[in-house]
């Protein structure tokens, strides 16, 4: 499976890596600059574990989806991550559960100390276009709540309700613990969809002004009534549910424009403005439009700053790649791919 641990959302950079790593009995943490190798020695631990036929998770980078921030080896109790910011792990049981690995080791100081007035300029420019990409974010989450608000005073409770629980009725129910998953990123490209499931037997597509509403609500009864399910969220806020996967039932309920899931076979869609007063939301409409546009534009905004941000990152990378000693780092990869799976 495939999926993301940190989002860049409305409030800021969220990280999902503990949840993630809850569970393993060994952590391996990355620690090293930009072009050190990091997203590469995991790839090859994905590449040992594909080889032997050993299930393994993929997490990709919200920054960079192109780049990993973390393989998991479940049946082997064994993660492997990046450690640096803005996703920094803790170390609470050094050696015996958590270990830092310091890619730095291999460096040739004397080729980056000529670049240290051009990398501090660089990385502190990085550190203001993500500022400032967070300042646009979070410029959108407040116009997203007003337009929550706006759309809330014209919802049909009741039928919203009944909506929930009729479709709740259709759904296994147990008392699994429930799960959160990031499967998609805000990037400088927009958001981006892994297709974290395989082939999902029903897709209920939820669409219209009160989609998410619906969602909610949907989200909210399915707990109070002990049917387990992942709760997809948000990449923009990782408090809301993008889509909801009913494992038991095969069932992925969405308002996600791409869905999460690499197949289906059966597609159905409810309209949420059935669950709309149409006289109380015409008054609205002028100014819902309004909300919308301010909100594309602040979205838009932020993606070209993380563009930059993300321009500015690869500029780091040049710098510090020509001062990596990557035969020493090979046969470092080796010894511990061959120590993570010497017990499988």
């Amino acid at each position: 499976m495939e999926f993301f641990a940190g989002a860049n959302t409305v409030n800021g950079f969220k990280s999902l890596f503990e949840e993630c790593f809850a569970g393993i009995s060994r952590l391996y943490i990355l620690k090293g600059s930009s072009g050190c190798g990091k997203s590469t020695l995991m790839r090859r631990i994905a590449g040992r574990a594909q080889r032997e036929g050993i299930d393994f998770d993929i997490i990709r980078c919200s920054a960079d989806p192109e780049s990993l921030d973390g393989v998991i080896l479940p049946s082997l109790s064994v993660a492997v991550a990046d450690g640096t910011s803005p996703h920094l792990l803790d170390v609470k049981y050094p050696c015996v559960r958590e270990s830092i690995i310091n890619l730095g080791q291999f460096w040739d100081e004397a080729k980056i100390i000529p670049h240290r007035e051009k990398i501090i300029s660089l990385t502190d420019k990085k550190s203001e276009r993500y500022k400032s990409a967070y300042a646009a974010l979070a410029a959108y989450g407040r116009v997203l709540e007003m337009i929550r608000l706006t759309v809330n005073e014209s919802i049909l409770n009741e039928k919203l309700d009944e909506f929930a629980l009729s479709f709740t009725d259709k759904l296994s129910s147990s008392g699994e613990k429930n799960k959160r998953l990031l499967c998609s990123a805000f990037t400088s490209e927009g958001v981006k969809t892994l297709e974290s499931f395989g082939k999902i037997q029903t897709l209920y597509h939820i669409n219209g002004i009160a989609a998410q509403q619906a969602l909610n609500a949907l989200h909210r009864t399915a707990n109070e009534r002990g049917i387990h399910h992942t709760a997809i969220c948000s990449p923009l806020d990782i408090s809301q549910p993008e889509s909801l996967y009913f494992e038991q039932s095969s069932v992925l309920v969405t308002v996600a424009e791409n869905p999460p899931c690499a197949s289906f076979g059966t597609e159905k869609t409810t309209s949420s403005a059935r669950f709309i007063d149409k006289g109380i939301i015409s008054d609205s409409r002028a100014r819902l439009k309004t909300l919308n546009r301010l909100a594309n534009e602040l979205l838009d905004d932020a993606k070209s700053e993380l563009a930059l941000a993300r321009a500015t990152h690869y500029r780091i990378e040049e710098l510090y790649i020509p001062a990596m000693n990557f035969e020493l780092l090979d046969e470092f990869t080796a010894k511990l791919i061959n120590s993570i799976f010497a017990n499988k």
